[in-house]
């Protein structure tokens, strides 16, 4: 019995030795994963935009619920005619559902008030571009916008992600390669990276057709 528990002491020190061996190891690597150096690397570019969409509003009152309806429709027609005759096709130009209110109030200037909302949605941006700049020419047709809006957008963004994600991640370890070499350090492997987000704004106010890219990547590269 003197023997047996002898070497049952002797196995659970054994066993302790060895555990306390991994933990020992476990918590140097652990170590040597905490040595790292975390970088962003930026990748920017300019772009056209390749949708516009054009938005335009306008107001009819009146106190007559018949020549109210026969001024919106007025209005919607010279508006179809300014935008075909500019080259946009029929399926380009939509018309949202016209809004009236009813005003109550027995000093009321004008009992009903319209509210009419169309667009257009093209690829068309440089006609969009230049059409825009006539609308002038509706007011001699007796149309009066009360909003006149143009958004271009870049929808394409699937186009230029490779070439953008290839640089920043470049720049990143460019930034991370002379922090290793200045601290006298060697750089290992990436250890985490997040890709970014891809921001998109408008180049400069003046050419809003024009978009920049913009996306910053973060890598965190072990250092041996």
């Amino acid at each position: 019995m003197e023997y047996i528990k002898k070497y049952s002491v002797f196995i659970i020190s054994g066993t302790v030795l060895v555990f306390s061996l991994v933990c020992f190891f476990a918590a140097y690597n652990f170590s040597k994963q905490g040595s790292y150096v975390e970088v962003k690397g930026l990748s920017e570019k300019i772009v056209k935009a390749d949708v516009a969409i054009w938005s335009m509003n306008f107001d009819v009152k009146s106190n007559n619920i018949d020549a109210l309806y026969a001024d919106i429709n007025k209005n919607i027609s010279s508006i179809n005619s300014f935008l075909t005759d500019k080259g946009f096709e029929a399926s380009e130009i939509n018309v949202a559902p016209v809004n009236i209110y009813q005003d109550t109030y027995k000093d009321a200037l004008f009992r009903y008030n319209s509210t009419t909302q169309m667009s257009v949605y093209t690829k068309k941006v440089d006609l969009v571009r230049s059409a825009s700049k006539d609308t002038l020419l509706l007011v001699k047709k007796g149309v009066t916008l009360s909003q006149n809006s143009i958004e271009f957008q870049f929808s394409n963004i699937n186009s230029v992600k490779p070439e953008m994600l290839a640089e920043a991640i470049k720049n990143a370890k460019d930034a991370a390669q002379q922090f290793a070499s200045e601290s006298g350090s060697k750089l290992g492997e990436v250890s985490r990276g997040s890709q970014g987000v891809f921001d998109i704004t408008d180049k400069d106010p003046g050419s809003p057709e024009y978009k920049k890219i913009r996306v910053v990547s973060t890598l965190r590269f072990l250092l041996d």
